[in-house]
């Protein structure tokens, strides 16, 4: 057996100060690590937001002041972001995502603002990686205040050697104390000193109300803090592949055309009894006609929606598959129109709501989806570009939907109609308040306007609704009570 010999030892003394071997050579520039950048730039902008954030918001209701500080905020990413990044660009996407607040401060106008700073806020730092940057952001948000204060408590009282609180006390004590004691002494044998200390007086402080100031300021700070840091990117999760789990080209097949004759047996009744107007059965009145069909028929285009997308890869194996399925969507998107007829028919009976104007929109934006599916289907579209289209045009419909006064739009078909649910009616709020001094049933209903009592509430649709009703005549509601407007 060979005898193993050990590898030679390098002296200690060598290996010591032999450090430079492992160096780079001359010339080699080191790459820095990407680290966030320090200094006094994040912590200033940081109290600046949080004073002005105490100047817009405290004991005030939301309104333009959003708008202002989301806009700060933007603004102080600027001044700690690295040279050179975009801000233009970005700074458009923030304006028009401020559009739907500056109409009027509701929750999805606020949603819009605040999606639009955080793309802004990304766009400024990594254009070239927006949707990971986003992603990255959001996971990055909710803890990042706690942790960052904590970490950076730890690390300055490490690098400043911060003494325990027993040594803390055990070193402070006595000078403190007897630094007391003597002040006290001096004051019984100077009237001077004895004066001065009768006139100090401690303001009277509500601790109460300063505890929910600091709490706010605190919160503010928490929330705001990891805006101005930034956060690593996340990469994208993959779509799932819908894949026909159970299914085969046979069952599709099969499905395809027992579900297709059921529909078009639906179908064929619609077009007897909802567009061809025939006698409904005795016992049936056209307003359970109508409530009963409308959602359970918007409920069956969803899961038309999803067979269509979990059948696709079985389309091209058999020669009829796909002109069944472009039959079965168009049936769909039919029944979805006929859904949007019954609500008509139903509102035209019993008036409108809120919920019956939103699933209206909902109708409307399921058809188009079924119509995407099929287009997607019809020219081998992947589901992704389904989805980026269904994607964007949600989000481009509730935009739209900021801007509409739905309060004005219900009693406006309310108050048209003969017979009216004054009690809902007079219930829809103030920005419900010009339709009401529009019309002489309107007017009975007790309503007061939008009231803008500071600029920091301001709305252009508050704003625009009070002017309205400030001229109108005779409106018992609001402008009878403030003669100012007139």
């Amino acid at each position: 057996m060979p005898r193993m010999i050990p590898p030679p030892v390098l002296p200690a003394c060598l290996a010591r100060d032999a450090w430079w071997l492992d160096s780079p050579p001359p010339g080699t520039a080191t790459p820095a690590p990407d680290l966030p950048r320090r200094g006094p730039g994040r912590v200033v902008g940081l109290l600046v937001l949080i004073v002005l954030g105490d100047a817009l918001f405290y004991g005030q209701r939301p309104g333009l002041s959003l708008v202002l500080y989301a806009a700060a905020v933007f603004a102080v990413t600027l001044t700690v972001a690295p040279r050179g990044a975009e801000w233009r660009r970005p700074a458009l996407l923030l304006a028009v995502a401020a559009l739907p607040v500056i109409d009027h401060a509701q929750p999805l106008a606020v949603l819009f603002l605040l999606a639009g700073l955080l793309v802004a806020i990304v766009w400024a730092r990594r254009p070239s990686d927006l949707a990971a940057g986003v992603l990255g952001l959001l996971r990055h948000l909710p803890l990042a205040g706690p942790r960052a204060l904590m970490a950076g408590i730890r690390q300055r009282g490490l690098r400043r050697g911060w003494p325990r609180p027993a040594a803390l006390w055990r070193g402070w004590a006595l000078p403190l104390g007897g630094t007391l004691i003597l002040i006290a002494l001096l004051s019984e044998a100077n009237p001077i000193l004895s004066g001065w200390l009768n006139a100090l007086r401690l303001p009277d402080v509500d601790l109460g109300a300063l505890l929910r100031r600091v709490m706010f300021w605190a919160g503010l700070a928490l929330v705001v803090w990891p805006l101005l840091l930034p956060a690593p990117p996340r990469a994208l999760p993959a779509l799932p592949r819908l894949r026909g789990t159970g299914f085969t080209a046979e069952a599709v097949r099969r499905a395809l055309i027992l579900f297709n004759a059921a529909l078009l047996l639906q179908t064929g009744l619609d077009a007897v009894y909802l567009w061809g107007g025939a006698a409904l059965p005795p016992g049936m009145s056209a307003a359970e006609y109508a409530h009963r069909g409308a959602y359970p028929l918007l409920a069956t285009a969803l899961l038309a929606g999803a067979f269509a997308l979990a059948a696709r890869p079985f389309l091209a194996e058999q020669r009829f598959l796909r002109p069944l399925m472009a039959l079965w969507l168009g049936q769909n998107i039919a029944l979805t129109l006929s859904a949007l007829l019954r609500l008509d028919h139903y509102v035209a009976l019993y008036g409108l709501t809120y919920l019956r104007a939103y699933a209206a929109i909902w109708m409307g934006l399921v058809a188009l989806g079924l119509g995407l599916t099929f287009w997607q289907i019809w020219r081998g579209r992947s589901n992704r570009w389904l989805l980026m289209r269904c994607t964007g045009l949600g989000l481009t419909t509730l935009y739209a939907c900021c801007f509409v006064n739905f309060a004005a739009v219900v009693a406006r078909v309310n108050l048209s109609r003969s017979m009216v649910d004054l009690e809902y009616t007079c219930g829809l709020g103030p920005m419900a308040a010009a339709e009401m001094a529009r019309a002489p049933l309107g007017r009975l209903c007790v309503t007061e306007g939008p009231q803008i009592a500071d600029w920091r509430e301001w709305g252009f649709r508050g704003w625009r609704v009070s002017r309205y009703i400030g001229v109108a005549p005779g409106y018992m509601g609001w402008a009878d009570e403030n003669p100012r407007g007139r």
